[in-house]
């Protein structure tokens, strides 16, 4: 742990008011307050696995009630909300298959109302609401409602609910205020507040909470609907006590969590002693601004415990902060996701073993009042790429099981759609196409990933049909495609395909997209040699012959066949302009590779062509496969191979692979640490005390001259950051890549302690 932080450790008051909120461990807790505290210890299996069962089943049954009730396309088809039950002091049982980066927002909002809002007593049939970015919430529009179970007068347990509300507010529809410089731009925030007293509706802050909303209607039914759940599931888990205990009741909750928190800790003996970073950046902090910003998570493991901070990181600016709150959401999902995969939501046990120590004030961790309401499409995601990067970069530090346990990074994006404006009739409609929800699954050690598999931080998202976007917006739906297999997102272990997207907006007044993405460069980079991911990109066209071309009964699907004026779109804007025949495409991009491309098994790119993915001449230009007569030349594809390896040592003749030493420790692909140094196929890359990127070959390329792939409207943003390719001096294959800004030293993120081997 550096200076920087020790010395902030013992002077930061995280109160979720200046700035974030992190509780007491264990929490202070209002002496006006009773817990129910006695636990059996001694519980039969049968009983047990009833029980535990029981309350999983509970909360997922919460979160159908909700889904059933809810009118909101981004509730009912994107299932952007989550689920939980936690113990008397907010510790989470049972997580539901939702937003996983919610994860801790229920907890530490339940957490802040035992420590501030109990003064006056919590009683049976309350109900609190609460958004605020600096106490749960990852941002405004993701509400959590939280109500607790009782015993007799004493809380044995809480219930809680976060859902996306499609409006609360603020100066945007949507209220994903991107050209927000502060909270006060944003929608309202709600600290938490009783929503409910003693089973009574207070209609008073109901209404205030709806009048916020250009659909208020809308907004109110949500409400409603995550009421509804709660109160239905509080009867259900009532009625569990009732027939077998408060006592043996809570004894299977904290056996639960136990067992959550030692299958961590088995899984951290496997690791080694260490620090894993990664850093990822973003441009634009608002509209018309293009500078260049910088997240970053380190993992420090020590023991069996794991310190997470964010040094490294810019300093807050603009619209693209992210709180506490969902910074730590971000990074506990990262790790629970891939390594209690068995554990089905039960993650609060692992959480008892993961220490935050941020420096405030950062992107990643930002003061009040910094603005966060667009984090949801923007900050979030490229939140979730940096910490699940340096999950991955840990977990493939350890034993085979650790490495074939990474998911990869998710793309550090929510490629999406926001419009509004007024249908023929002058209604007023709004636009949320989360389809980029069907997104991609990175590489992993093992195998590809999914094409267009969805976002394992939100297992049980949908995209909407084509049918229903039709009908509840006056646009169109043109087509619908798979991204080409290429050179995004190439790997030994390629990544799944994202798609793109073509819609026309049609019997409109007038209407404006308020939120859209068009990238300069990757910002998903690949693991061990893989290929970065594919750019989220946005087009637009006016005046456009689509219409006239449907009454020759010819449909044009692509932008690129469809005649009209094109608006070449920044990364971020202002609201861009639609009237009815206007035709935008977006592309929800594909994540990144694993391992060398070069690496690859050739049988694997020959099931790619014959499914007609990947172009054979593709093919040979990226993982240098030669396909003649539908099948693999292995002697061209040998030659084309060694060529390739040829060039990346400067004309050198590459050696093949070399098996490593007994005992030695593989770190990633093709690096060992071999009695205290980095060993990479005989060579010696020096000590564990520096990074092994300092002994490999370096290569820069221009990320636009990477491949066509990445071809960037904005080439002066794109031109500053380079793909760092690091060679290894005897094979020529990559031991990885960086995406990183030209001037910039490589990143030492891979930091092994020698004692731990």
């Amino acid at each position: 742990m550096t200076d920087t932080l020790l010395s902030l450790e013992s002077k930061v008051v995280w109160d979720g008011v200046a700035r974030g909120y992190i509780p007491a461990d264990p929490p202070r807790v209002d002496p006006a307050v009773k817990l129910h505290r006695s636990v059996v210890d001694q519980i039969d299996p049968v009983t047990y696995e009833v029980i535990r069962y029981s309350l999983m089943n509970a909360n997922l049954e919460h979160a159908d009630l909700i889904q059933r009730l809810s009118l909101s396309p981004i509730v009912m088809t994107a299932r952007d909300f989550q689920t939980s039950v936690l113990t008397d002091i907010g510790e989470v049982v049972n997580l539901g298959a939702g937003v996983q980066y919610f994860s801790n927002q229920n907890s530490l909002t339940v957490k802040f109302i035992l420590e501030h809002r109990a003064a006056h007593g919590i009683r049976n049939g309350d109900m609190f609401l609460a958004n605020d970015p600096y106490i749960g919430s990852s941002h405004q529009s993701d509400v959590t409602l939280a109500a607790p179970v009782m015993v007799g007068d004493e809380i044995f347990c809480w219930l809680s609910n976060s859902m996306h509300h499609q409006d609360v507010g603020g100066p945007t529809p949507g209220s994903q205020c991107v050209e927000a410089i502060d909270s006060w731009q944003e929608p309202m925030v709600w600290p938490p507040v009783t929503l409910v007293e003693h089973g009574r509706l207070r209609s008073d802050i109901e209404e205030l909470f709806v009048r916020q909303s250009r659909y208020p209607g809308l907004s109110r039914m949500d409400l409603r609907a995550g009421m509804g759940a709660l109160a239905a599931t509080r009867t259900k888990l009532t009625s569990l006590i009732d027939k077998y205990g408060a006592d043996v009741v809570k004894g299977v909750m904290h056996r639960v969590l136990d067992a959550g928190e030692a299958v961590f800790v088995e899984r951290l003996a496997d690791i080694p002693d260490g620090r894993w970073s990664h850093r990822g950046a973003i441009e634009g902090a608002v509209p018309g601004d293009r500078s260049t910003y910088f997240y970053q998570v380190n993992i420090t493991k020590t023991g069996d415990w794991l310190i997470v901070d964010n040094e490294g990181t810019d300093p807050q600016a603009g619209g693209i902060n992210l709180s506490f709150a969902g910074f730590s959401g971000c990074v506990l999902s990262s790790l629970t996701q891939q390594m209690l995969p068995e554990m089905a939501g039960a993650y609060g046990g692992a959480y008892r073993r993961v220490e935050f120590r941020p420096i405030p004030g950062l992107l990643n961790c930002a003061d009040h009042p910094a603005a966060v309401s667009s984090s949801g499409v923007f900050t979030s995601e490229a939140m979730m790429n940096v910490a699940a990067s340096a999950v991955c970069k840990m977990l493939a530090s350890g034993s085979d099981e650790t490495r074939n346990l990474t998911l990869g990074a998710p793309t550090p994006n929510l490629a999406s759609l926001i419009g509004a404006g007024l249908d023929e009739s002058g209604k007023q409609f709004m636009l949320i196409d989360a389809n980029g929800l069907m997104g991609s699954l990175a590489g992993r050690a093992s195998r590809d990933g999914v094409d267009s598999g969805g976002h394992w931080w939100i297992p049980d998202a949908t995209a909407a049909n084509s049918e229903d976007l039709e009908a509840q917006t006056p646009f169109l739906v043109l087509s619908r495609e798979l991204l080409p297999v290429g050179l995004d997102g190439s790997g030994k272990f390629r990544a799944g395909v994202g798609f793109k997207e073509t819609l026309m907006a049609h019997r409109v007044l007038g209407a404006s997209l308020v939120v859209y993405q068009n990238e300069s460069f990757p910002r998903g980079q690949g693991l061990f040699g893989g290929n970065p991911g594919s750019l989220a990109t946005c087009r637009v066209k006016h005046g456009t012959d689509v219409l006239e071309k449907f009454m020759g009964s010819e449909v044009n699907t692509s932008i690129d066949d469809i005649a009209g004026e094109e608006t070449v779109l920044p990364y971020k804007g202002a609201p861009q302009a639609m009237g009815p025949g206007d035709v935008v495409e977006w592309v929800s991009p594909g994540a990144a590779g694993y391992g060398d491309p070069l690496l690859r098994d050739p049988a694997l790119v020959l099931a790619d062509v014959r499914a007609q993915t990947l172009d054979e001449a593709v093919a040979t230009r990226v993982y240098g496969v030669v396909i003649s007569d539908e099948a693999v030349d292995t002697a061209s594809t040998n030659e084309c191979r060694l060529s390739a390896r040829r060039e990346r040592l400067g004309g050198h003749e590459p050696k093949e692979l070399v098996t490593p030493p007994h005992g030695a420790r593989r770190v990633g692909e093709l690096v060992y640490v071999v009695d205290g140094r980095w060993w990479c196929n005989g060579a010696d890359l020096g000590p564990l005390t520096a990074g092994y990127k300092a002994q490999a070959i370096v290569r820069e390329t221009a990320v636009c001259e990477i491949g066509p792939e990445y071809a960037a409207a904005d080439r002066v943003v794109a031109d500053r950051f380079v793909l760092r390719e690091f060679i290894c001096g005897v094979t020529g294959y990559r031991i990885d890549t960086e995406l990183a800004l030209a001037a910039d030293d490589p990143m030492q993120d891979i930091q092994i302690v020698e004692r731990a081997l």
